[in-house]
């Protein structure tokens, strides 16, 4: 008896719907298996040759229903029969279960502090005192304030694993305009990896965090004698009037990573 499968549409299967979003159940039996110790592995990922209808892989989108995806495949045997099965397939949302072609996206916030030398109309915060004799004396400051930028996560299963992208990415910052943010706004914090399917496919995590301000950094020339920043300090191309322009991250092109807009 060639092989034959037929999809049980309404009697056993099942819809759930929870705070974590559907899942939905299909069943099929699958019939003209060879009996063996891997018939059970047959009926998971049969075709009928005839219809060629086939069980659902791993990661395959159900039919019908959108952002519902295959996330397991069950064959158990059929009682009193050693060459048929059936095969239930769940299909559940992307939050359940890493699956392939589907992005995963969280948007979070740090707790981070950070010295900021200028407001934000990018004019350099000062401190002025006139003494006695009527001199006037200023001090350049630097603040310290809270610093909650935003967090970008973002996840998908990619075949190849993201070591080197890891390597190369990591502690750089956006060259050019993306996800909404000016060129060196974006810092990749991370690119983490986890082999799934015996290596056949790994689950990424990008992390991005944004920094309005951009991640370049004002530092000041310090007096060695008194000790002090000299009140005539100017931010110039050549750092060469008291204030340097550092940007202390390599930059790259982000857009080579093919992510999707989050926005």
């Amino acid at each position: 008896m060639p092989m034959h499968i037929t999809e049980d549409l309404v009697l056993g299967a099942s819809f759930k719907l929870t705070s974590v979003g559907p899942s939905l159940v299909r069943i099929f039996d699958v019939a003209g298996l060879t009996p063996g110790t891997d018939t059970l592995a047959q009926a998971a990922i049969a075709v009928d040759p005839v219809s060629n209808v086939r069980i659902p892989r791993y990661g395959d989108p159900h039919p019908a229903v959108a952002n519902l995806y295959a996330i397991e495949i069950d064959a158990a045997p059929i009682t009193g029969s050693r060459t048929a099965a059936h095969v239930t397939v769940k299909y559940a949302t992307p939050s359940q279960a890493s699956v392939p072609g589907a992005v995963q996206i969280r948007i979070g916030s740090s707790s981070g502090h950070k010295l900021i030398t200028q407001t934000p109309d990018g004019t350099l915060i000062t401190v002025k005192y006139t003494d006695p004799s009527g001199n006037v004396l200023q001090n350049n400051l630097q603040i310290p304030i809270l610093s909650p930028n935003t967090i970008l996560e973002i996840t998908r299963q990619e075949s190849a694993s993201p070591l080197k992208l890891s390597q190369s990415f990591r502690r750089s910052v956006n060259s050019s305009s993306w996800q909404g943010g000016d060129a060196k706004t974006w810092l990749c914090r991370g690119i983490d990896g986890v082999s799934q399917g015996g290596l056949s496919r790994y689950e990424v995590r990008y992390t991005f965090e944004y920094d309005p301000d951009t991640w370049t950094r004002l530092e000041y020339y310090v007096d060695r004698y008194t000790g002090k920043v000299p009140d005539d300090v100017k931010v110039s191309q050549n750092n060469d009037k008291g204030i340097a322009t550092i940007l202390p991250y390599s930059t790259k092109d982000f857009s080579q990573l093919g992510l999707p807009n989050a926005f």
